[in-house]
């Protein structure tokens, strides 16, 4: 099981010691990329719809954009879980926490 937080950026190497850090490393690339940003690959990344709408409702967009990157770009890998952290920034942010697994 990976744990990511977004929001936390790992220490990126261009070796990762473990199969686990490869794809943790992969993940958080995928999830801070902006829906159109990548020059040449303009549909990977999320899709930032979610900011201007009110929280319980941003929640739900940006859980069904991770979710469906997810399974676009890593099909061997599985969702399990998608929790919000209570953010120390301020009211109004949200802090996504994700648990992955590999399917089989």
């Amino acid at each position: 099981m990976i744990v990511i937080r977004p929001y936390e950026k790992p220490a990126l190497s261009l070796a990762p010691a473990t199969e686990a850090e490869a794809r943790a490393q992969e993940l958080y690339i995928l999830l801070n990329t902006i829906l159109g940003e990548c020059p040449m690959y303009r549909d990977f990344g999320i899709s930032r719809d979610y900011i201007h709408m009110p929280v319980n409702a941003a929640r739900t967009a940006l859980t069904l954009a991770i979710t469906e990157a997810i399974r676009k770009y890593f099909p061997d890998m599985r969702l399990v879980n998608v929790r919000f952290e209570k953010s120390n920034v301020g009211e109004g942010f949200i802090t996504p926490v994700l648990e992955v697994s590999e399917n089989g």
